[in-house]
């Protein structure tokens, strides 16, 4: 499993064996800002467009799992509120707990792991 979207992207940019600068070519990117965002130094685009692009590039079909994924970690990357947890209103209305919660005390890891099951059960 992939933690950031640099590194989601650059995965599968290798297992279709396409270098970066061929793969950020065909994107109209220039290497090496392709590159800084691969590694993490640069936030990946706020422009749906661009992830849509990017998505064809890769053969990851949009609404596929893969798809919400590269979406999610994109967001993450951005420090943003991933938007399938901001279209969920039962899951937003429990977001100020769990922000508070976790600026607080130190949370048991064994409760993280309860509550990221529960959540995985949504």
């Amino acid at each position: 499993m992939n933690t950031t979207f640099g590194e989601f992207i650059m995965t599968r940019r290798k297992a279709k064996h396409i270098t970066l600068r061929a793969f950020s070519e065909s994107l109209g990117y220039d290497p090496a800002n392709y590159s800084r965002m691969e590694r993490g130094l640069l936030m990946p685009s706020t422009n749906p467009d661009k992830l849509l692009a990017l998505s064809r590039e890769l053969g990851i079909p949009q609404g596929s799992e893969e798809f919400r994924e590269m979406v999610r970690l994109a967001s993450l990357g951005r420090g943003e509120i991933p938007p399938a947890i901001l279209s969920d209103e039962a899951v937003l209305s429990t977001l100020p707990i769990l922000f508070r919660t976790l600026e607080g005390d130190k949370v048991d890891e064994e409760v993280l792991d309860d509550l990221f099951e529960a959540m995985k059960k949504e």
